[in-house]
Formats: structure tokens, C-alpha cells, sequence
């Protein structure tokens, strides 16, 4: 029973919510968990007959093992989707989990370049190589543009215009956003063009062995964390990182945090927020300015 109503919202999650890859495996596997859980916890329990208990015991479960609280906030968020889709599709007369609160989670500062450090990172690719070309205008776009790796990934070629300078994005849930290309990104985009011709794909950038698909999320990843690696010393930096940059850099530079978050793609203000807390050496000048003390 338990295992037939996981693969029935996995369906309705990837068919009819348009869920990426990604988030569709996370959920797969959180259910997956869950399940494996109630097992042990009481045979006779399925999806069906849950209680409370039950699923705050699994939430404790989970919260004493080394997972991040963004972990433990993704499975509880997963447990409430998949019991609010059995409400739905009135499987339950009530949705149990509900009456289960989502944990607190503090919102870590995001990793993020300088724009000297940026201006660095746009200098290490190998310009008299095809790849070098290629790797300089991924680099340019994710920060140009405020791409998530998976955004990047899917773009066609259709997508693009130059004339423009402006690019239609497939982000979250199938949902599109236009997103703008500076005018560095541009050119770079444009010397890609050139040079490395892949006309018979519709993809920006191409798979390199199989016709009509586009370049793997894990092959971006590690390509930008080969180059990130030489400009700073911090670990946690990604192809992510520079999204966060885009974000940070606007708000120095007096962006409005709407504008922001209608080009970060963001469905909650919240989101972007966090943003708001990093520019540490902005704040100390604007004290150092209009502080009595500060001077």
C-alpha cells in the first residue's frame, strides 16, 4: 500500500508539478525513509492510518543524526507535500501533518565572491582552446545572469536573444523568467558562438556524445569548482556560489531586493533576504558615514 501511494505522487510530482530530476529523487528517497521507518515502528501502520506521534517520532529520529537542519527541514517539508496530496486526492478526510511544526532553521550567510575575486575567476580560462572558450562563457552567464546550475544546463539555443541581450529561463516547476545577459557575458556568449559551432544541436551547450541533449549538471559542477579552487580557499564555494555573487553584488550597487528576487527566480521574498546580512563592509562604511561615533 505504502510503496503503490509513494510511486502515485512521484507520478503526480514529475507529470503534473514539473518537478526537476533533483527535487523528484530527494522526494523519492525521503518517502523511501519514512516508509522504512514506519516499518519498524509498527507494522499495521501505513500512509493511511498515520498518527502524530508517529511522524514526530521520526522528525526526532532524524534530528539526532548528523544531518543539516536544510536536510531535516527538506524531509519534513516532503512528509507534508505527499500527506497534503492525499487530502487532494481524498484519500484522508485530514491532513495529519498539519499539526506537525516545520523545524527552525537558522539561515546560514551565503558563499559569495569578491569582485575582485570574480574579476580573477573570468581570467583563468584558456582562451586559444575551444574549451577555454566554452568555460569562459558558462562562467560569465552563471554570474552575468544569476543562473541556478540546473537553469544553465537546460538553455537553447532558441532561448537566446542577442539582439536583446536578454534569455528565456526554464527555472522551478517548469515555471519561466526572462533574465538579462551584461554585456561581458554577451560577448562572450557571442565568441562561443563563434567558434565552437554546434548548429545541429538545439541545446547552448551540448552533450558531447549523444545527439539532442545538453551537458550534464555534474560535468558544469566540476568544472567550476576546478576553477574556483584557485581563486579562494573556501570549500564550500559552487557553481552555486555564483548566483549568490550576482545577488550580493546587486544589492551593493542599489538594487531593490524585488527586482532581486524577480531575477534570482524567487517565489518568496524570504529567499532573497538573506542577502541582506552579507555586505559586512558596506554596512561599515555607511556607519563610518552617517554615525556620529562612526567617524
Amino acid at each position: 500500500m505504502n510503496q503503490k501511494l509513494i510511486k502515485q505522487f512521484i507520478s503526480y510530482i514529475d507529470k503534473e508539478r514539473k518537478f526537476s530530476k533533483h527535487t523528484i529523487r530527494s522526494y523519492q528517497n525521503d518517502l523511501e525513509q519514512f516508509n522504512d521507518f514506519l516499518s519498524k515502528y509498527d507494522k499495521k501502520l501505513t500512509f493511511l492510518s498515520i498518527d502524530k506521534t508517529a511522524i514526530q517520532f521520526y522528525i526526532q529520529k532524524c534530528s539526532k543524526k548528523n544531518v543539516s537542519d536544510k536536510t531535516l527541514l527538506r524531509k519534513v517539508s516532503t512528509i507534508k507535500s505527499f500527506f497534503k496530496y492525499l487530502t487532494n486526492i481524498q484519500l484522508i478526510n485530514y491532513n495529519i501533518s498539519k499539526l506537525i511544526d516545520s523545524p527552525k532553521i537558522s539561515k546560514k550567510i551565503p558563499h559569495y565572491l569578491s569582485k575582485n575575486k570574480i574579476q580573477e575567476l573570468m581570467s583563468l580560462p584558456n582562451l586559444s582552446l575551444k574549451e577555454g572558450i566554452m568555460h569562459k562563457s558558462i562562467l560569465e552567464l552563471f554570474y552575468s545572469s544569476g543562473l541556478r546550475i540546473s537553469e544553465l544546463v537546460k538553455i537553447k539555443r532558441v532561448d537566446l536573444n542577442l539582439d536583446k541581450s536578454i534569455l528565456k529561463i526554464l527555472g522551478k516547476g517548469d515555471k519561466e523568467r526572462i533574465v538579462i545577459i551584461g554585456k561581458i557575458a554577451l560577448e562572450s556568449i557571442k565568441n562561443y558562438l563563434r567558434v565552437c559551432k554546434n548548429s545541429d544541436n538545439i541545446y547552448l551547450y551540448p552533450s558531447s556524445n549523444k545527439m539532442n541533449s545538453h551537458v550534464s549538471v555534474s560535468y558544469i559542477y566540476k568544472m567550476v569548482k576546478r576553477y574556483l579552487v584557485k581563486v579562494t580557499n573556501d570549500e564550500k564555494m559552487s557553481p552555486h556560489s555564483l548566483r549568490h555573487s550576482f545577488a550580493t553584488h546587486l544589492l551593493d550597487n542599489g538594487a531593490d531586493l524585488m527586482s532581486v528576487k524577480e531575477l534570482l527566480g524567487h517565489e518568496d521574498l524570504s529567499s532573497t533576504q538573506i542577502y541582506t546580512h552579507i555586505s559586512i563592509d558596506k554596512m561599515k562604511k555607511i556607519y563610518k558615514q552617517s554615525h556620529p561615533h562612526g567617524k
